[in-house]
């Protein structure tokens, strides 16, 4: 299949390599108050620096044993899936701060992602609706290692394979911030918003081993540091009331997710046990922040496609709709007929034969996450690679599925939106930023894996976008926002 655009990798810089230790003083104060460091202490660069981790685990929650004190597999993974939907309904039925209180709930109302507009608005939603919103990513490992097909040939079969659970919470109030779309403080808002809309929703998962059950978040402190560099690097940061402003954001989101977490899952079983664990590579320093990014292949944890209409008109909301539900469509559907094949034919050939073999890629869910600002989230997922994925520690769920948005921007500010814009997650950056803490083994192994998704990614688009979406587009561009100074 012929690529729509061209983009090629690059080494870091050589402004990159030599202004590492520069920038760390320079950026000190804005990264310190976005992590809660005093910024009288900011002003000593590295040395207070605020470790900060990928993951943080909330609670932790005891297995099921049987009448000999053994721990029952079956029962315990059971109690997961129930723990999952415990605290789904809770975040889609329940209004946080009549059950919390305004003193721990300060923005709008956490909502479950996933979910219908009138679910999200009005907490009623139906039981099937919470149900799906539940993004379940399997693991190499077995629910029951006692299972007598396992135990014969070692083999993990769908039905005996362990999956671990992932929420997403949204808050409008707060996406609304970090898009873009609402000032920070006074009319100053979040630099080029709409391109960090992969690195959202807050994600939460629910897995077991077989000494706890755990519930883990994707960590909001790291995820800005990590995905949002360009508003910290921005000139806004000097205006001491945005920075302030800002450095409020992610340790207020942490908090209150791990509120309604601990309200919901001490509703469940109220032997859960706190939990406050960082987990995850650490990033122990301001160098090691500017490292991750600039040594990636795009300086970026993002690549960032544009597109324009070949007749020269704006593209109108229903057409990005459009467009994003041709994408899933493409990629299949979780949990439908067909999931996991592509039957398009592209230049003459299926998709699926030119598609890495055995990725079985899907969407997670049959419609998109839609995000202030008109952000639409596809969540792609590959059993394989997910697999892949999970034997490297269950802990790194959260930063699955893979992240494919679609937003239509006025690029040329001539007052249309003449510019659709598909943006990825680059796995090469969510290895390095996100998976860190494995093996080197493990990171030899991966390193053609990163390749063949984004590669895959690439496909699934360029098929949807030529095939399915019923709209005649030039070759995409790449747009870049430069993530360091």
């Amino acid at each position: 299949m012929q690529r729509k655009y061209h983009t090629t990798r690059t080494t870091t810089p050589p402004r990159h390599r030599w202004a590492r230790k520069v920038l760390a003083s320079s950026v000190a104060l804005g990264l310190a108050m976005s992590l809660g460091v005093s910024p009288a202490m900011a002003g000593n660069g590295n040395d207070d620096f605020a470790t900060v981790t990928p993951y943080s685990r909330i609670a932790r929650l005891p297995v099921v044993k049987d009448a000999n004190d053994q721990v029952d597999h079956v029962a315990t993974y059971a109690k997961v899936k129930a723990a999952a939907l415990a605290l789904a309904n809770f975040v889609a039925l329940y209004k946080d701060v009549t059950v919390l209180g305004d003193n721990v709930i300060k923005g709008e109302d956490w909502v479950l992602g996933g979910t219908s507009l009138t679910c999200r608005k009005t907490l009623t939603c139906t039981a099937d609706e919470i149900k799906k919103a539940i993004i379940e990513i399997p693991t190499p490992q077995p629910i029951n290692p006692y299972d007598p097909t396992y135990l014969a040939t070692g083999t993990v079969t769908e039905a005996n394979t362990k999956k671990a659970s992932v929420l997403d919470f949204c808050n409008e109030h707060y996406a609304k911030q970090a898009l873009g779309v609402s000032p920070i403080v006074g009319d100053k808002k979040v630099v080029n918003g709409y391109s960090h809309t992969p690195a959202l929703p807050c994600k939460v998962s629910i897995w077991n081993d077989d000494e706890h059950i755990y519930v883990d978040m994707k960590d909001p402190n790291a995820i800005f540091s990590l995905f949002f560099t360009d508003v910290l690097f921005s000139a806004d940061m000097a205006d001491p009331d945005f920075a302030e402003a800002i450095s409020d954001l992610p340790p207020q989101v942490k908090s209150e997710i791990r509120a309604v977490v601990l309200h919901a899952m001490n509703e469940f079983d109220a032997k859960t046990k706190t939990v406050d664990k960082a987990l995850g590579s650490k990033f122990l320093n301001m160098d090691q922040i500017i490292d991750v990014v600039a040594t990636s292949p795009y300086q970026s944890p993002y690549l960032h496609i544009g597109y324009t209409k070949a007749d020269g008109t704006a593209f109108t909301a229903t057409d990005s709709t459009n467009v994003t539900q041709a994408i899933i469509n493409t990629m299949s559907i979780n949990g439908q007929p067909g999931a996991g094949t592509h039957p398009t034919i592209i230049d003459g050939v299926t998709l699926d034969s030119i598609l890495s073999p055995g990725s079985s890629w899907r969407s997670a869910k049959a419609t998109p996450m839609t995000l202030p600002g008109n952000n639409h989230v596809i969540e792609a997922c590959s059993p394989k690679y997910a697999k892949m994925a999970m034997g490297t520690g269950v802990h790194h769920v959260t930063a699955l599925p893979c992240e494919v948005t679609v937003q239509i921007i006025d690029r040329d500010k001539n007052g249309t939106t003449e510019t659709l814009v598909i943006s990825y997650l680059d796995p090469h950056f969510m290895m390095n930023a996100m998976f860190g803490d494995i093996s080197e083994e493990e990171k030899i192994a991966f390193a053609p894996v990163t390749d063949y998704i984004m590669d895959d990614l690439q496909k699934i688009v360029d098929a949807a976008l030529e095939v399915n979406s019923g709209i005649a587009l030039n070759d995409g561009v790449r747009i870049q926002y430069n993530m360091l100074p």
